[in-house]
C-alpha cells in the first residue's frame, strides 16, 4: 500500500476533488485548441478579411501578447479576490470573443476581438496554477500540475483534427473558420460556468508588499532569470523552425499543421513524466527539481539546433517529439518549485510574473537576438546560435539556484 507521502492520484482526487483539475485542464486544452486553430485557418482568415500575410501573423500573435500583458494584473487580483470567480469571468470573456471572431469583417474588428480573447485566456498561469497548488496536497502537486500542463500539447494534437472536420463538413464558400470559432464558444461557456462554481481553497490573502516579498525569495529570483533565458529560446525559435520547415523541407501549411500535431505528442509524455518524477524528486530533495529542469532545458536548446538541420521530415518530427517532451519536462518541475517557495498569499502574482517574464523578457529579447543572428547567418544558423546558448544559460542559472530551495520551501 502506498504511504501518505506516496499517495495515488485517486486518493488525492478524493481530497482535492476531480472537478478542479478536470475543469482547469479542460480550459487548458481549449486555450491551446484556439491558438492552433487560428494557425491552421490563417490562410482562409487572411483571404476572408482581405489582409496580408504580415497582418494575419500579427493578428495571430495578439492573443499571446495579451496573455503576457494581462497575466500580472490578474495575478495581483487573484491574491486579493476569489480565483474561481476570476477564472469563470475570464472564460466568459474568452467565449464571447471566440463567438465574435466568427462575425468580424475587417482587420480592426478582428484585432479588437483577439485582444479581448487574450485578456480572457490570461488567467491560465496566475489563477489556474495557484488554484491547483492550494487545492491539492504537496506530495502530488507535481503530478497535478503535470496533468494541467498536458492540456496544452493535447490541444495542439486535437486542434488540427477539429479544424479538418469543420473544413470537410462545411463548404468553403460558407467559411468554415467562422463556424469553428463559434463552436469553440460553447464548451468555453460551459467550462466558464463550471469554473465559476468551483470551491475556492482556503488561504490567506494579501493587502500589499507583494513584489518586495517575492524579491526576498532567492529561489524565485533565480527562476525568473532562468525563465528570461528560456523564453529567448522557446518563444521565438519555434517560429524560425516553421520557416525552415517550409523553405528547407518544402512543407505546405496543411502538412505543417500535421507535423506540429505529431511533435506535440512529445509534450504529453514530457508533462506526464515531469509531474511524476518531480513529486519523487521533491520528496527526496526539493532542489533536485531544478536540476531536472536544468537538464531538460539544456537538451531542449540542443534539440532545437539539431531540428533546424534535420535532413527530412521524419527526422524533424523525431527530434520535435523530443524537444516538446523536454519543454514540458522542464516547465512542470519549475512550476512545482515556484508553488513551493512562494507564500500562498502571493502565489497568483508569482505565477503571473512567470508568464510575463517568459513572454516579455524572453520573447522580446529572443525576437531581437534571433532576428540579428538571422541577418548574419540565416534562419538555420540563428537557431543554432541562439537556442543552445539561451537554454544552457537557463540551465546553469537553475543549477546555481538549486541550493537555495530547501531553506525557502514554505512549510
Amino acid at each position: 500500500m502506498p504511504t501518505k507521502s506516496e499517495a495515488t492520484l485517486r486518493e488525492v482526487f478524493a481530497t482535492g476533488g476531480r472537478a478542479t483539475i478536470g475543469v482547469l485542464a479542460g480550459l487548458q486544452v481549449l486555450d491551446s485548441v484556439d491558438g492552433v486553430m487560428f494557425v491552421v485557418f490563417a490562410p482562409e482568415i487572411r483571404a476572408s478579411l482581405g489582409i496580408g500575410t504580415g497582418a494575419v501573423g500579427v493578428l495571430g500573435a495578439l492573443a499571446g501578447v495579451m496573455v503576457a500583458v494581462a497575466a500580472l494584473p490578474l495575478g495581483l487580483l487573484g491574491d486579493r479576490r476569489s480565483r474561481t470567480k476570476i477564472a469563470g469571468v475570464a472564460t466568459f470573456v474568452w467565449a464571447a470573443a471566440a463567438a465574435l471572431l466568427g462575425l468580424v469583417h475587417g482587420l480592426w474588428q478582428a484585432v479588437a476581438v483577439r485582444i479581448v480573447a487574450g485578456a480572457g485566456k490570461a488567467n491560465e498561469g496566475p489563477i489556474q496554477s495557484s488554484l491547483l497548488t492550494d487545492a491539492y496536497p504537496r506530495q502530488v502537486r507535481g503530478r497535478v500540475l503535470g496533468l494541467h500542463r498536458a492540456g496544452q500539447p493535447l490541444g495542439i494534437v486535437i486542434g488540427p483534427l477539429v479544424a479538418a472536420a469543420f473544413a470537410a463538413a462545411i463548404p468553403a464558400q460558407h467559411e468554415p473558420w467562422r463556424w469553428v470559432f463559434a463552436f469553440l464558444a460553447v464548451p468555453a461557456l460551459l467550462l466558464g460556468i463550471a469554473a465559476y462554481r468551483l470551491p475556492e481553497p482556503p488561504r490567506r490573502t494579501t493587502t500589499g508588499g507583494t513584489f518586495r516579498e517575492l524579491r526576498k525569495i532567492r529561489t524565485f529570483t533565480g527562476v525568473m532569470v532562468a525563465l528570461g533565458a528560456f523564453g529567448v529560446s522557446v518563444t521565438t525559435v519555434p517560429i524560425y523552425l516553421t520557416v525552415i520547415l517550409e523553405e528547407q523541407l518544402h512543407q505546405g501549411a496543411a502538412a505543417r499543421g500535421v507535423i506540429t500535431s505529431a511533435c506535440a505528442a512529445g509534450g504529453l509524455l514530457g508533462a506526464a513524466l515531469g509531474g511524476m518524477v518531480s513529486d519523487r524528486l521533491f520528496r527526496r530533495s526539493p532542489g533536485a527539481c531544478l536540476h531536472l529542469a536544468a537538464g531538460a532545458l539544456a537538451v531542449l536548446g540542443i534539440g532545437f539546433a539539431a531540428q533546424a538541420h534535420a535532413p527530412d521530415v521524419t527526422t524533424y518530427v523525431a527530434i520535435g517529439v523530443l524537444t516538446q517532451a523536454m519543454t514540458f519536462a522542464g516547465i512542470v518541475p519549475l512550476s512545482l518549485v515556484v508553488a513551493s517557495v512562494t507564500p500562498e498569499e502571493f502565489r497568483a502574482t508569482a505565477f503571473g510574473l512567470v508568464g510575463a517574464f517568459t513572454a516579455v523578457v524572453g520573447g522580446l529579447g529572443g525576437a531581437v537576438l534571433t532576428g540579428v543572428a538571422e541577418k548574419i547567418v540565416g534562419a538555420q544558423g540563428a537557431v543554432v546560435l541562439v537556442a543552445p546558448a539561451a537554454s544552457v544559460i537557463a540551465g546553469l542559472v537553475l543549477v546555481r539556484t538549486a541550493g537555495h530551495v530547501p531553506a525557502e520551501v514554505v512549510r
